[in-house]
């Protein structure tokens, strides 16, 4: 008897416990706290596609001003130099060097007329190779400053579109007014599409 009264003391006094530790109501807000510092930066996406290969339009560059640095070697035992630039071009891909052309232009390098030529008349004085994502320029002379821009056409344009007329020659050769309009008209032709 004398445990069950302890028992029954026991429960009487963990249900009063039990019901002391209720939730009561709540209380005010409290104040905004500081705001947290900013987080890191995500990685970048991937490159979005246009159409089956990436590239369904005629690219060009905005004109771009060429700053060349000297570059010293040895030539069959000789100090040589020559002048150089690197120009990014995210534009000229693996399928681009393949299947599409590059075109190049510069301001005329020996009259001061404003004029535009297409670099293949600097033969021998200029040379202008395309890597994967960049155009690598040597040139005899230091031509800093001088306006240079690029023509991207991808392979898949150059047998549906204006280029069809065109060898990959006549288009490599091609002046820049032409070349600007048979851009123009590329493009155009793509939008309406």
């Amino acid at each position: 008897m004398k445990n069950l009264k302890l028992i029954l003391a026991a429960s009487i006094a963990i249900s009063v416990a039990i019901v002391s530790c209720s939730k009561g109501p709540a209380g005010p807000a409290g104040a905004t706290g500081a705001t947290g510092a900013a987080g890191a930066t995500g990685a970048t996406g991937a490159a979005g596609q246009n159409g089956t290969n990436g590239t369904d339009s005629v690219l060009h560059s905005a004109w771009i001003t060429l700053a060349t640095t000297v570059d010293t070697f040895t030539n069959n035992g000789n100090p040589d130099s020559i002048f150089v630039d690197t120009i990014p071009a995210t534009s000229i891909t693996q399928a681009i060097i393949d299947s599409g052309l590059v075109v190049t232009y510069v301001q005329n390098l020996f009259n001061n007329d404003g004029s535009i030529v297409n670099t293949l008349t600097y033969a021998g004085f200029m040379e202008v190779d395309f890597l994967v994502g960049q155009i690598n320029i040597e040139v005899l002379s230091d031509i800093s400053g001088a306006q240079f821009r690029y023509v991207v056409i991808p392979g898949s344009l150059l047998a549906s579109s204006v280029f069809k007329g065109y060898t990959k020659q006549q288009i490599r050769t091609m002046d820049f007014a032409t070349a600007t309009k048979l851009t123009a008209e590329a493009n155009s032709k793509k939008s309406s599409n």
